[in-house]
């Protein structure tokens, strides 16, 4: 329990913003994720949902937390991990899928009295209470998963450090079939959408002029929209945006994001097939290769 008394001089938590490697999506959320806090990723298979969490945990990394990754899938690869900038030789890797144990496990690091740690779970959808393995019936017990991930991040939120804590979450994503419309939703339940601060939607677009290959036809740029579900850190629900992720490189297309907004917001003038800015012509988006200079200043423009 954490009590902020004004009149005796106490102050309230002081919270660190981590950025994630959108710049729209930063912008949307008042400059990235709040520490001291928990959010949730979802949406469609192969969005790039463990890419953003994991660029997010090497921005963190180098501003002091020290990542925990909780890989209930047994998908986490070392290879794929450095791809996205985390330093490999300072982290906690747990895989498991029992509650019980998974918490046993954190204990150590979520009350640690002086590591700040940003503690990822991917995913949540995989994660049980573990009489799910010991009763035969436990697999046919009415919600317990929604039940499991409600407890499972209640005792998480308990334990959340608010100046030395951030807790990523992976969910996937499923269909409800309860009304007269099929609707895409994450897999989780009320609990766990309740005690989400925010709650971003990933959503991979899968049309043939949104995608790049190779020569040997392997994707190697894709669009991804952003939407955001929920958050509790300004008010922005609703807001919306695009950035092309690199799935081959484990990257996101940074440039290309700032070229569509700053077109989007007419920083770049468009006429017909050709784009402009100050003294620079380009025939067709695709031909836009911004300098140095040009970046810092149309990023300032996005900003302003």
């Amino acid at each position: 329990m954490l009590i902020i008394d004004k009149r005796r001089g106490d102050s309230a938590p002081e919270k660190e913003i981590i950025p994630t490697p959108s710049m729209g999506l930063n912008r949307a959320l008042g400059g990235g994720f709040y520490t001291g806090a928990t959010h949730l990723l979802w949406g469609s298979p192969s969005a790039g949902k463990t890419t953003m969490a994991y660029h997010i945990m090497a921005k963190a990394q180098k501003m002091g937390y020290r990542p925990v990754i909780v890989d209930s899938e047994y998908s986490y690869n070392d290879s794929y991990a450095e791809k996205c900038g985390i330093d490999i030789s300072d982290i906690v890797l747990i895989q498991g899928t029992i509650v019980e144990d998974i918490i046993k496990a954190l204990i150590g690091y979520l009350e640690h009295p002086v590591e700040k740690h940003i503690f990822l779970f991917d995913s949540l959808s995989n994660i049980i209470k573990e009489e799910f393995y010991l009763k035969p019936e436990g697999g046919k017990a009415m919600g317990l998963q929604a039940r499991s991930q409600g407890y499972f991040l209640q005792k998480l939120v308990h334990h959340l450090h608010k100046e030395r804590n951030i807790m990523l979450f992976i969910a996937h994503q499923t269909v409800d079939l309860s009304g007269m419309y099929a609707q895409l939703k994450a897999r989780m339940g009320n609990a766990v959408h309740h005690n989400m601060h925010s709650i971003i939607r990933l959503f991979l677009s899968y049309s043939a002029k949104e995608m790049e290959r190779d020569d040997s036809k392997m994707i190697t740029s894709q669009k991804v929209v952003w939407t955001i579900d929920k958050t509790k850190q300004v008010p922005s629900i609703g807001s919306s945006g695009h950035y092309f992720i690199l799935p081959q490189a484990g990257q996101i297309d940074e440039n290309r994001e700032i070229i569509d907004m700053a077109v989007e917001r007419n920083i770049i003038e468009r006429r017909g097939a050709w784009f402009s800015f100050e003294e620079s012509k380009w025939n067709g988006i695709g031909a836009i290769e911004l300098s140095g200079d040009e970046r810092i200043k149309i990023e300032a423009l996005l900003d302003a």
